[in-house]
């Protein structure tokens, strides 16, 4: 059996989805279900894509979703980890401005740690 591909782990600040694949059809509906799992729990989302080659249209209308549910919430999905091909994507589909990026994890969580969004 191989290891998952989509990973949830609970912080007190947030819930970090870890993805280890690249985000393709075979991956986005476990994406979809992890990231809407998350979000029942906290409001602020970090998504961890150093794992992540590549992503696709399908992948990227779920991190939008997730994004808006999140905004629902007076919450926030932050990208950390994403290679110049994923910010490339989100840049050419012009929705990087809707997603705080982060080198990696621990940076994003200290972020939602210290800044007001985590407060509001």
């Amino acid at each position: 059996m191989s290891p998952a591909q989509v990973e949830l782990e609970e912080h007190p600040e947030a819930a970090v989805v870890r993805v280890r694949a690249s985000l393709d059809a075979a991956v986005t509906g476990q994406l979809r279900t992890v990231l809407a799992r998350a979000a029942e729990a906290h409001p602020h989302l970090v998504v961890d894509l150093a794992g992540v080659p590549m992503l696709d249209t399908a992948a990227l209308g779920a991190l939008v979703r997730a994004h808006r549910a999140a905004r629902r919430h007076d919450g926030t999905v932050c990208l950390a980890g994403a290679s110049r091909v994923v910010i490339t994507v989100l840049h050419t589909m012009h929705v990087d401005g809707l997603f705080p990026l982060f080198d990696d994890c621990a940076e994003a969580l200290d972020w939602l740690r210290t800044s007001q969004v985590a407060t509001a």
